[in-house]
């Protein structure tokens, strides 16, 4: 790297490059007493228990399932403990020994018809999440650490991306979940129950939103350093909406017209970045890393850490160990401040 640039840490060098630094989505903060720890978790508790990460906002048929079910299993446990309380109470009001009677009953019965009864409902939530829908939208959704690789219409590899889903609201979806390296779970509150990517096999989990937004997923398996880095991004559109995403982006990458995005292209061949990473019409092949073709058009980068610009693009490829501890990319700290602030603009300028 140029001396004028020789600077340790992806943040600061954003600084001198005179690029745009920002902080991450979901900053982690670093209180000096366990007080101060206990305090900012129930500030965040009470400002997320709604957000778009919370299984509270219902925006698809299995959270809509969940959510009934864990009303009527809280409305049952409530009426059980008043009912228990009230026995209790009138046992020591009338001062009579008690009979087998309710050992019996209250022991034996009452708790194996209520087991059997959250059984059979949970049970009948499960199989709805993977019954077979042949009209299903089919999409392939593989967990890497510490990212998501995606494919729509796995048969004819119409679309792949990464760290995002589009899904078309009110259309059942398939999702055939895999795993590339350790176990992974897939979850998006907010539209579906959770289910894990196990190495070596393929499991399906239909999800249907009902409601347009934006909603956040997470892996719920811990999988690593990065695990709890491991988010991505859900819009859910309007059917034509989709329909028209999912034709315009099919296409190869936009063409690089300004001189610095040419240069940009130049770097990112000779530097070898297509050895892993996917252009489409400019690098193909690169599968050991996200597609990279439409990645100025994600709202975040690094899997739903950082916000997607060019300044975080700069530092994520100068030092992307301080931006993602545990990433399986090498820093590329030894590239010229000029071509460093060209890669990062041209990436950022496909959509």
């Amino acid at each position: 790297m140029d001396e004028e640039f020789d600077i340790l840490g992806g943040r600061t060098l954003r600084e001198a490059l005179g690029l745009e630094a920002e902080a991450p989505l979901q900053p982690v903060p670093r209180p000096d007493t366990a007080q101060e720890a206990l305090a900012a978790l129930g500030e965040r508790s009470a400002l997320d228990i709604f957000g778009s990460q919370s299984s509270l906002t219902v925006a698809g048929l299995g959270a809509d399932r969940i959510y009934d079910l864990t009303l009527w299993m809280t409305i049952g446990f409530g009426l059980v403990f008043v009912a228990v309380m009230g026995l209790v109470w009138l046992a020591w009001a009338r001062h009579r020994p008690a009979g087998h009677w309710w050992v019996w009953s209250g022991g034996i019965v009452l708790p194996l018809v209520a087991i059997m009864t959250l059984m059979l409902a949970s049970t009948a939530a499960l199989v709805a999440t993977t019954r077979d829908h042949p009209d299903a939208l089919v999409i392939e959704v593989t967990g890497h650490q510490f990212w998501w690789d995606v494919v729509y219409d796995p048969q004819g590899i119409a679309l792949r991306d990464a760290n995002e889903l589009i899904l078309p609201v009110g259309q059942p979806v398939t999702l055939r979940l895999r795993s590339a390296d350790v176990i992974h779970s897939f979850w998006v509150p907010s539209i579906a129950g959770k289910m894990d990517m196990i190495p070596g096999r393929v499991n399906e989990l239909t999800i249907t939103a009902t409601e347009t937004g934006q909603f956040r997923g997470q892996c719920a398996e811990f999988c690593g350093l990065s695990h709890p880095l491991m988010a991505f991004e859900v819009t859910v559109l309007p059917a034509e909406a989709f329909a028209q995403w999912l034709w315009d982006t099919q296409g190869e990458a936009r063409d690089a017209a300004r001189p610095d995005l040419l240069a940009g292209r130049d770097v990112f061949l000779a530097a070898g970045c297509a050895a892993c990473h996917e252009i489409r019409g400019v690098a193909e092949g690169g599968r050991l890393g996200p597609d990279l073709t439409r990645l100025g058009s994600r709202a975040s980068l690094g899997a739903g850490m950082w916000r997607m610009n060019q300044g975080n693009v700069a530092g994520w490829i100068a030092d992307v160990q301080d931006m993602k501890p545990g990433a399986q990319m090498p820093s590329y700290n030894h590239l010229s401040g000029p071509d460093l602030r060209n890669l990062s603009a041209y990436l950022v300028s496909l959509r």
